[in-house]
Formats: structure tokens, C-alpha cells, sequence
């Protein structure tokens, strides 16, 4: 085969290879017959395509309580509400971009992961054991060996002694370090210039001092003293 046969080859199958010139759309965009358009924003459908690439098309808002989209979409149409079952109660409404939220009617429970149905909660735990967590909406009630729930009781008052102990020391500590620093700059107040010339002119003797050249009489005294 020549050079010019393979050459030919090529170009066929490079012009039939799938997706040869189809449209590499950005982010914030999705591919419709071709073009990229914008995605419609959480809330709202596309209720009409973009007729070239990169504008928006039209986008119409969800219907508030029937219907919504939680994230920016390409959607043609919003994703229906969910209902609560008979054994469910709704814990959040559905709003144009959150889903309905439901959980199990007290006395009921259902794992948070995989919820099916809700199942009737256990009233009392078997015998030799003892309730250490009580049934909630995501949990049926919990049992264990006496020993359990007081191991956890003690660790708990472990804890919170210690974390009071610890508080109490904190303070302690800051309250004896505050009255050193105090007493240290009321010390090196007192050994200051200013002190001392107060002290100076408050004595008689060194009041006089200021016009009587030295030596006087009782200078030695006044200076030391």
C-alpha cells in the first residue's frame, strides 16, 4: 500500500471517528444538540434551550412546595417534592431548591442511612441489661451491661473534674502573676528619680541644700539616709 493509500486512510477515519468537531462545553455549561448553554441556576429549569453557544436559554422558576432543583441545572423540568409516609413527619418543607426533609413520628425510628420504613422502637431492654441510649428518630433505643453505663458516667465526672481543676489553677496562676507584676512596678517606682527627688525636697535639711554649696551640716546624713 502507498504512502498516498495510507495517507487517505487516515483522513477517512479521522472525519468518522465519533465526536469528531462536537463542542467541548466549559464549566457552568451543558451540551444541547451541539451548542453549549448555560446552566439554568438552583431553583429554576430550562423551560427553552439556547439557539447558540455560550448564552443562556430561558429558565422559569420551581414551583415553591411541588417542586425544585437543588443545584444549577439543564434540567426541562423540576424534580417533584418528596411526601412523607403515614409513619413520617415532615421536619423541613420543600422550597424551590431543598428537597422535603421527613423523620419517624416519635415512638418510631429509622437508620439516617438507607431509611426504608420506620420501625416501632424497643420498649425495655432484656434482662441482665440496662437502657444506655434512649430512642430517638434515627436510633432504636440501646441496651448494655450495667457496667457500660457507668463506666461512661465516670469518665464523664473524670472529665469535667478535671477540666475544673485545671480552670481553677488558670486562674490561680494569672491572679498571683498579676500581684507580682504589680508589686514589682510599684518596687521600681519607689527606687525611681522621681521618688527620690520628692523625697529630697520633702526633707528640711534637703530643701536648704538646693542654695548651701556642700559640705554642710547634716549632708552626709541626708544623702544616706
Amino acid at each position: 500500500m502507498g504512502l498516498r493509500a495510507v495517507g487517505l486512510l487516515l483522513l477517512v477515519t479521522l472525519l468518522t471517528m465519533p465526536g469528531s468537531g462536537a463542542e467541548v462545553c466549559g464549566e457552568g455549561e451543558y451540551l444541547y444538540e451541539g451548542i453549549c448553554c448555560v446552566l439554568c441556576p438552583a431553583g429554576t429549569y430550562v423551560a427553552q434551550h439556547c439557539n447558540t453557544s455560550h448564552p443562556w436559554g430561558k429558565c422559569t422558576s420551581c414551583t415553591e412546595g411541588r417542586d425544585y432543583t437543588a443545584h444549577a441545572n439543564g434540567l426541562e423540568e423540576c424534580l417533584l417534592c418528596r411526601q412523607c409516609k403515614d409513619d413520617q413527619i415532615t421536619s423541613r418543607t420543600c422550597t424551590v431548591t431543598s428537597d422535603t426533609e421527613c423523620q419517624c413520628k416519635q415512638g418510631y425510628f429509622c437508620p439516617a442511612e438507607g431509611c426504608e420504613i420506620c420501625q416501632r422502637c424497643s420498649q425495655m431492654c432484656p434482662e441482665g441489661k440496662e437502657i444506655v441510649q434512649i430512642c430517638n428518630a434515627t436510633m432504636d433505643l440501646g441496651c448494655g451491661l450495667p457496667d457500660q453505663g457507668n463506666r461512661y458516667l465516670t469518665w464523664m465526672t473524670v472529665i469535667i473534674l478535671f477540666a475544673v481543676v485545671f480552670a481553677g489553677l488558670l486562674v490561680f496562676y494569672t491572679i498571683r502573676k498579676c500581684k507580682s507584676d504589680k508589686a514589682t512596678l510599684s518596687d521600681k517606682a519607689e527606687r525611681g528619680p522621681v521618688h527620690k527627688w520628692l523625697k529630697y525636697m520633702n526633707h528640711p535639711i534637703g530643701f536648704v541644700r538646693l542654695f548651701l554649696p556642700a559640705p554642710w551640716p547634716g549632708s552626709q546624713h541626708f544623702m544616706y539616709s
